[in-house]
């Protein structure tokens, strides 16, 4: 053909089919060809379609920082149940029989995230890959659960439990488990070998040794052994160091590491295991990164932890306030306890919540008149600013509070999403606790670090810290629902 010809056949085809000359278009398809791009993570060179110097480098480099950043927010809540497990083993209780009781309440020593000081707490953890079948024989008049190993409910202790209320034995079986399943169980299948195992009890005239009696009937043991199963211990919590908090650091990831080495492969989701593995994290291998991945995984964390941080303090989430014209916060509305929506994880939704809270149950958070509990938090004052640890501020609660059992306003500190350690026995107050009532039935609560003149119904803060209350409603009534009653905002007295 001669070259007038091919020119003419040329011009024809791109007259017919003008895709095969747009899909040469640099500009059509924002295609790197000789350029500079200029992004927030730095500048990227480009020659002739190829990247310049150390430009593939550092976007590879960046491609793996994003995913471990990813890791992080995805894997949140798995951690943090896996390091409220080691902090207990730090503390001792490495057994399932090894019963944590808080006997004299829940003080701001043990580092627990938003745990109360109202109820007595009981913590174990079971071992399903090691003991097999496990029975827990739990007491009445308790309210608590079984999650799993990612921190997902498995089945609930209490008058919206199987037993009702009353107690009894629940057999808890292990991954995979084909064996027969006896009779007189309340029975649950776990997808994991590792589970915590949490109740709280009630105070009875304003003394927790009818609780701390009736959780001293706990039993937990292997099915296998329940002819003659292991002496139960009890260790008391109260008054000492326990750490069950997750970190911002390289430890996540080591963490993250041990709980995929423990658990079977499937617990995790194709994509979950393929971000993980770009970052050295695969079952049945050594999490041993090199120096600069370290590095690398320590800042993703940290970067993680402040975009988690932000997440749950300055969220924007449709409903995420429980008055639409008050700051007081909730899980965000449409939410379950699962947190999904047509069957898609939302992370940010349940990081929302659980940044600063652990816990994960239906009872916790459907809506259950006179039944259960309900939690309003906030992180900011009416004038919508964070709540400073150096200011002082008033909350003024209306008479009649909807909680058939008790209420409570505990605070914590706003890093460690902990009980506040202010130098009191404990940074709250409660029904419990007597407050000083108004001769019109309302109560008000002064939080600051100097007391008020009388010195009634104060929480200390700390200045350089900041702070946030959490008010439980246990046994909500129907005005909490319907918001016949509300919460005032707290007031900065401006």
């Amino acid at each position: 053909m001669t070259r007038p010809a091919m020119l003419l056949s040329a011009f024809l085809l791109s007259t017919a089919f003008p895709w095969l000359t747009f899909a040469q278009d640099i500009e059509s398809h924002g295609w790197l060809n000789n350029e500079t791009l200029k992004t927030r993570s730095g500048d990227f060179e480009f020659k002739n379609g190829y990247p310049v110097g150390d430009t593939a480098e550092r976007l590879l480099e960046l491609a793996k920082f994003n995913r471990a950043v990813e890791v992080y927010l995805t894997q949140l809540m798995s951690v943090s149940e896996i390091a409220t497990r080691e902090g207990l083993r730090a503390f001792g209780a490495d057994k399932p029989n090894k019963l944590v009781i808080w006997e004299s309440l829940m003080d701001a020593q043990t580092v627990l995230l938003t745990a109360n000081t109202e109820t007595v707490y009981a913590i174990s953890h079971l071992n399903l890959k090691d003991d097999g079948p496990t029975v827990i024989e739990a007491p009445p008049h308790m309210l608590g659960f079984v999650q799993d190993g990612l921190q997902r409910y498995l089945t609930d202790i209490g008058p919206l439990g199987a037993d009702k209320g009353k107690g009894g034995k629940f057999l808890i079986l292990p991954p995979g488990y084909t064996g027969d399943v006896p009779k007189g169980y309340f029975v649950a299948r776990s997808p994991t070998n590792s589970l915590t195992f949490a109740v709280r009890g009630f105070q009875v005239e304003g003394k927790t040794d009818q609780a701390v009696a009736l959780m001293k009937q706990i039993r937990i043991y292997p099915l296998a052994q329940a002819s003659s199963p292991p002496v139960m211990q009890f260790m008391n919590g109260s008054r000492q160091n326990i750490d069950t908090l997750f970190p911002d650091n390289f430890h996540f990831y080591e963490l993250l590491s041990m709980l995929v080495n423990e658990e079977p492969l499937d617990i995790f989701g194709p994509l979950e295991r393929s971000q993980m593995q770009a970052i050295g994290i695969e079952k049945g291998k050594p999490f041993n990164p090199d120096e600069k991945t370290k590095a690398l995984l320590s800042e993703a964390a940290r970067l993680g932890g402040a975009m988690a941080r932000a997440n749950t303090y300055a969220s924007s989430f449709p409903g995420v306030f429980f008055y639409p014209d008050r700051k007081w916060q909730r899980t965000p509305e449409g939410m379950t306890y699962t947190f999904t929506r047509d069957g898609a994880p939302q992370i940010d939704a349940r990081n929302n919540v659980y940044y600063m809270a652990a816990g994960n149950s239906p009872s916790m958070m459907e809506k259950h008149v006179g039944e259960g509990s309900q939690y309003l938090w906030t992180y900011r004052d009416g004038d919508g600013n964070f709540l400073d640890g150096a200011k002082s501020y008033t909350l003024h609660i209306l008479p009649n509070i909807p909680a058939k059992n008790f209420w409570s306003v505990v605070v914590y500190d706003a890093l460690s999403r902990s009980e506040l350690q202010n130098g009191q026995p404990f940074p709250s107050i409660s029904q419990y606790t007597k407050p000083q009532v108004n001769a019109d039935g309302s109560i008000d609560i002064a939080f600051g670090p100097d007391a008020p003149a009388d010195n009634s119904n104060w929480i200390k803060t700390v200045p350089g810290k900041g702070w946030f209350p959490i008010f439980r409603f246990y046994g909500p009534t129907a005005p909490f629902f319907d918001q016949t009653w509300k919460l005032q905002d707290i007031d900065a007295g401006n």
